[in-house]
């Protein structure tokens, strides 16, 4: 059975998280996460109020990456927010995006992904087994001067990548690559990932981008704009190169994007482009799309970004009229 999430972005001023959460918590949600952006509010700080504000649902990163923080760190942080939650806690690691500005180079992802994954379980387990990886190294000595609450946390990838795909089933336990919502992509990622894994059952969940609301033209609206700040990313290639996306249309909006003007990109996204890849308008759209999603058989659905216009209303409209629709 589909499991079902929201991922909120540091978008929300600070005081907005608590109520978030209590709001999430009061629907049928299994998980509250936090995307982890370097441009936005900061996740750990996040996770703590979520953690603190919530009892039922599993709360974690989704993603959090190994180009600003040493894996050492995000397991202390894991481990932590495992404390705090009660034994809630649930790690998203992905490859990072958004970091050009700052000339930070994703070198070699896929090592540094599942390094950081194996680094992650090792520290939480208290092994004093010597790890000697590529790019991350730890001593029989690098040990926690406490005992993590659980010597392993649940681990998914966000990731569609085709490298990734292929060798992230065999160290993980779920993959979820990001900004499904054309199920044909997801079909061809979860395909992959389980002969990867060799097992028909591996779970593979997606992360959707969502904009829904009242006023069906302003949801999508704010679609368009989510959209925008991803289409040009050179992460995101895979999948709008799956879809056909003409290249034109790309570099129009990274060109406006590069320039500042978000609402400029925002309209250069066509309607056909908004539709495979973001969740938006009245909830008879949402619906529709998330039932021809769910035929694919999803582990988890995570809705993902501002939600929509009114973030609150957003909720609510998912919450009681959307899960209950499909579910």
């Amino acid at each position: 059975m589909t499991q079902f999430g929201v991922q909120l972005h540091g978008t929300f001023p600070m005081h907005r998280y608590s109520e978030l959460a209590r709001a999430v918590e009061s629907y049928p949600f299994d998980e509250l996460t936090v995307h982890d952006i370097v441009w936005w509010r900061p996740v750990w700080p996040i996770l703590t109020l979520i953690a603190e504000h919530t009892e039922r649902v599993l709360v974690g990163p989704d993603v959090t990456h190994p180009y600003l923080r040493h894996p050492a760190d995000t397991a202390a942080c894991i481990a932590a927010l495992d404390e705090l939650s009660g034994g809630r806690a649930i790690l998203g690691l992905g490859a990072g995006s958004m970091l050009d500005a700052i000339e930070v180079r994703l070198e070699r992802p896929l090592v540094a992904v599942r390094e950081t994954a194996e680094l992650v379980q090792r520290l939480l387990a208290r092994d004093r087994t010597p790890y000697d990886g590529d790019l991350f190294r730890a001593r029989e000595d690098a040990q926690f001067f406490w005992e993590p609450v659980r010597p392993r946390v649940p681990t998914f990838v966000g990731a569609y990548a085709p490298r990734m795909v292929a060798e992230a089933p065999r160290w993980i336990d779920e993959l979820r690559p990001p900004g499904m919502w054309a199920p044909e992509f997801f079909r061809d990622v979860q395909r992959r990932a389980r002969e990867a894994a060799g097992d028909d059952g591996f779970r593979v969940g997606c992360d959707v981008w969502i904009s829904i609301g009242d006023d069906r033209d302003e949801a999508r609206a704010l679609g368009r704009r989510i959209l925008a700040q991803f289409l040009p990313l050179r992460v995101f290639r895979p999948h709008v190169e799956f879809h056909a996306v003409p290249p034109a249309e790309i570099a129009a909006v990274g060109e406006a994007m590069r320039a500042g003007d978000v609402e400029a990109a925002a309209h250069l996204v066509s309607d056909a482009t908004l539709d495979t890849f973001v969740a938006c308008g009245s909830v008879a759209d949402v619906v529709g799309g998330l039932e021809r999603l769910l035929e694919a058989g999803p582990s988890t659905v995570t809705f993902s970004g501002r939600l929509g216009p009114d973030a609150d209303r957003a909720l609510e409209l998912l919450g009681r009229e959307v899960l209950p629709a499909v579910t």
